[in-house]
């Protein structure tokens, strides 16, 4: 082997099977003697794939345990080559199933739609166990140019190309693999499909075909596979599968030689794709071996991260990543902020490894920095190991912990511009009057007028008046996204303090909470609701924990947005009064169907019913919670007479829908205490008849007086 090859070879092509291996290694150009690497044992050749000087290892001598052997080679591979900068894996037994687009005699790619990821590696003993999938990790996003690369071939010029390298490979292939055994019958009619999607490893395949097909059904999984099960979920290792056989019965059956086609398919696409990377491109990529890659922590324990933003004034972030304890805490500030698009990353340096992050978290630690201090943060895309999914509900579940034990949070808006500009030199002059009234003001509840007073001296000290202007100032504040994300509710309700920040400075959170009563300026009830649980002075979390269960802010906070629909209930566990004894936790291996069904459970005591279900969506449950509610109530009205039952349903709910007068009696038949509970929960005030009025106040004269106190409109 020629040494000076090792740093000029920055893309690996991993194929375990032997035959994969042998028909790869007999489509190298220029390819060089074999031989095995040290540790893992595989199998590694050099040689060129068009214009790439490429290192091809593999070829297992025991499959049984193949997704051990991969992570083996791989580990191996990275020591011998630490210029690889691009990956592709061969997936082993790839299994379509019954109801996936993917057939056998087709190939997958494992690739990413959205925010979903393209792979996924699970638990086969933990999904068979808990009847569901249980996902252990999602695997990196390819890096752009390679999703450039694989969505130019699917176009019609790429399709094109692709059919004629196919044509002319498999001829290369088949010659060279004539003596050892049958050539395969390649059938130049029809080209092979090629599908992106979720591809799902684990270390062998489900064995159950309802489990498998339930599984791939619920979570759109392509295909399933074995190859891939074992690797760091943080290369971006691309995985190409050939469907050698489906779940589905009545799928075609491949034969031998088409089995051998396939599968020559599979090996002439994965080399295709390097052969299509610019080389300019991929020199400028990042080696793997300098990407950042988690340590993992003992879940058992309060452990969490903390991220030291680095001092200086350089163009590059630097950053450190500290382990930290809930028990143990040393000072920090958490920041609260929207993930933005992925479109564009931005690479930062953390541990003195390059991590890339998205727009909006780089705007943000830009401003956070500061030129002669470290700062030590807590940000959830730095701090949590986003593609190891037990380590993310671990941590979900301590956002109450996490973010109640800050110093304060920051939350950033982002850039604001034109009339904010005159909105924050307003309130800075709010500020320094405040400043002049040490203490006092502080203890002032947010209905106390002289807040307005005090905010019109502010108005009255500009000139000339520019109220509109302020308004306006303050609809670019409230426009910002940060106001519609789910999961920005429980980072300032769990606050000791806060402070808003943007490119224009900062304002404390509970001045900024006052701006829109002080300038009798109407905002959206989103931002209202969101400016409510803001931290104040004369107010503790604790204080502003009152009433806030689960199903009562699932409703109040139905119009939040969140990429993932599992997180419009995650993001408000941490806030909810009931979280324990709901008994839902955090759980990124459960579909929205799972926990929708959880969640029902909790709030209505009964099991999902099987037809006429209550709605198609967490968002959609969140809607009609009101008319839940009031229908169960309505249901257990009739059927027990036990109060303390009626009660702890009652409790566990929201706002409920007005109950029909036809129920008022079977209300107030269990006293007042209820009475007003129900009350307290209605949606909108109760409208009684003159004759049920009559009727109540001869049957429940006490009761009756509790409708007349609360109003009850006749």
């Amino acid at each position: 082997m020629d040494k000076s090859n090792l740093n000029n070879c920055h893309i690996a092509i991993v194929a375990p099977s032997p035959e994969d291996y042998e028909t790869a290694r007999a489509l190298l150009d220029g390819r060089e003697p074999e031989y095995q690497l040290p540790s893992s044992g595989a199998a590694c050749s050099l040689g060129q794939v068009g214009p790439h000087d490429v290192v091809l290892v593999g070829k297992a001598k025991d499959m049984t345990n193949v997704s051990v052997f991969v992570k083996d080679t791989v580990d191996d591979l990275l020591e011998a080559f630490p210029s690889i900068r691009a990956g592709f894996l061969i997936g082993v037994d790839a299994t379509a199933p019954e109801g996936s687009l993917a057939k056998p005699g087709d190939i997958v790619v494992a690739f990413p739609q959205g925010f979903q990821p393209g792979q996924v590696q699970f638990d086969v003993s933990e999904t068979i166990a808990s009847n569901r999938i249980s996902t252990t990790f999602e695997m990196s996003h390819p890096s752009s140019y390679i999703k450039s690369v694989i969505n130019t071939i699917q176009s019609p010029e790429g399709r094109q190309s692709w059919d004629q390298y196919l044509q002319h490979q498999s001829s290369r292939a088949e010659l060279a693999c004539a003596n050892d055994q049958q050539p395969a019958e390649r059938n130049t009619d029809k080209a092979n499909k090629i599908l992106k999607g979720k591809v799902a490893s684990s270390t062998h395949l489900l064995s159950d075909r309802d489990l498998a097909n339930r599984v791939g059904c619920d979570n759109k999984i392509i295909c399933f596979e074995r190859a891939g099960a074992s690797i760091k979920s943080r290369f971006p290792i691309l995985t190409v599968c050939g469907i050698l056989s489906s779940t589905d019965p009545y799928a075609l059956k491949l034969n031998d030689s088409a089995l051998r086609q396939i599968k020559i398919a599979t090996v002439i696409y994965a080399m295709f794709v390097p052969n299509q990377i610019n080389t300019t491109q991929l020199e400028h990529e990042h080696a793997f071996i300098d990407r950042f890659q988690y340590e993992a922590f003992d879940l058992e324990t309060a452990g969490f991260r903390l991220v030291l933003l680095e001092k200086g004034v350089q163009s590059q972030l630097r950053c450190q990543l500290w382990q930290a304890y809930l028990n143990d805490i040393i000072p920090y500030e958490s920041l609260s902020y929207t993930w933005g698009s992925q479109s564009t990353l931005h690479e930062i340096i953390v541990d003195k490894k390059i991590l890339s992050i998205t727009e909006s978290l780089h705007e943000a630690l830009w401003h956070l920095r500061k030129p002669d201090e470290d700062r030590m943060l807590w940000v959830d895309a730095l701090c949590i190991d986003q593609t190891n999914i037990k380590e993310r509900g671990h941590q979900v579940d301590h956002m109450r912990e996490i973010y109640g034990k800050a110093d304060k949070v920051v939350v950033w808006l982002g850039y604001l511009s034109g009339n904010a500009t005159k909105l924050k030199s307003a309130v800075t002059i709010l500020e320094a009057k405040l400043a002049e009234m040490p203490g006092i003001p502080r203890k002032w509840p947010r209905e106390d007028p002289r807040w307005r007073s005090l905010w019109e001296q502010v108005e009255a000290s500009l000139v000339p008046s520019c109220r509109k202007e302020l308004v306006d100032g303050l609809q670019s504040f409230m426009g910002k996204s940060w106001f519609s994300r789910v999961w920005i509710l429980q980072e300032v309700a769990n606050a000791k303090r806060a402070v808003v920040s943007c490119n224009l400075g900062e304002i404390q959170s509970w001045i900024f909470a006052l701006l829109p009563r002080v300038m009798d300026v109407k905002v959206s009830q989103q931002c209202q609701a969101v400016l409510d649980i803001m931290p104040h002075p004369v107010t503790s979390p604790t204080s502003r924990d009152q009433n806030r269960n689960l199903c009562g802010l699932l409703y109040k906070f139905r119009g939040c947005q969140a990429t993932d629909p599992r997180d419009r209930v995650y993001a408000l566990l941490g806030m909810a009064v009931d979280m324990q004894e709901s008994g839902i936790r955090s759980d990124y291996a459960k579909d929205e169907q799972m926990l929708m069904q959880e969640l029902y459970a909790y709030i209505v005591g009964e099991k999902w019913p099987a037809v006429e279900t209550p709605a198609s969506s967490i968002q959609e449950f969140q809607q009609k919670l009101p008319y839940i509610s009031r229908d169960q109530l309505q249901k257990k009205l009739k059927g027990t007479r036990r109060t303390d039952l009626l009660e702890q349903c009652l409790l566990r709910q929201g706002l409920v829908a007005n109950i029909g007068q036809e129920h008022l009696f079977n209300v107030m038949r269990h006293g007042t205490y209820f009475t007003n509970l129900v009350l307290d929960k209605s949606e909108t005030p109760f409208r009684v008849s003159s004759d049920v009025g009559l009727q109540c106040l001869k049957r429940f004269p006490d009761v009756f007086e509790i409708l007349l106190q609360r109003k009850v409109e006749g």
